[in-house]
């Protein structure tokens, strides 16, 4: 989980830039989520989580958000059975206008991601990688 101190600092960003839609790349068991809201964040989530034990502990925590969304796959640079491109679910998931940080939790996976975002990924307004406090933005 991230840490107050940490989510406060991240709370700020999200305000200065008028995000209204975090997508959750990688959600595990939500923490991230959790985080943002007791932070005091109130836009909208939407957690990309492909497993099944991790997916449930996320929807049992999203299911008492109506803002909350969680989708069963991953996103990456190619559709797969448990893999989908954010360029291929984009209109399913972010609405017209709306400000996205796209949060993907290992650095490593990150390229792939973006590369998935295709045409989209000018719409991104913030990027955040990075795992326990190791964040960057771009």
């Amino acid at each position: 989980m991230i840490g107050i101190g940490r989510t406060g600092e991240l709370l700020r960003q999200l305000t200065a830039y008028e995000i209204d839609l975090v997508l959750d790349s990688g959600a595990h068991h939500g923490c991230f989520g959790r985080g943002l809201r007791r932070a005091g964040y109130r836009g909208r989530i939407v957690s990309f989580q492909p497993f099944g034990g991790a997916r449930a502990k996320v929807r049992r925590t999203a299911a008492r958000d109506a803002d909350w969304l969680v989708v069963p796959y991953a996103l990456g640079d190619r559709d797969r059975a448990w893999m989908r491109r954010l360029d291929g679910v984009w209109e399913d998931v972010v609405a017209p206008g709306e400000r996205v940080l796209l949060q993907v939790d290992w650095k490593t996976e990150l390229a792939q991601v973006l590369d998935g975002a295709g045409e989209f990924s000018d719409d991104l307004t913030l990027v955040r990688s990075g795992v326990r406090g190791q964040a960057a933005f771009a």
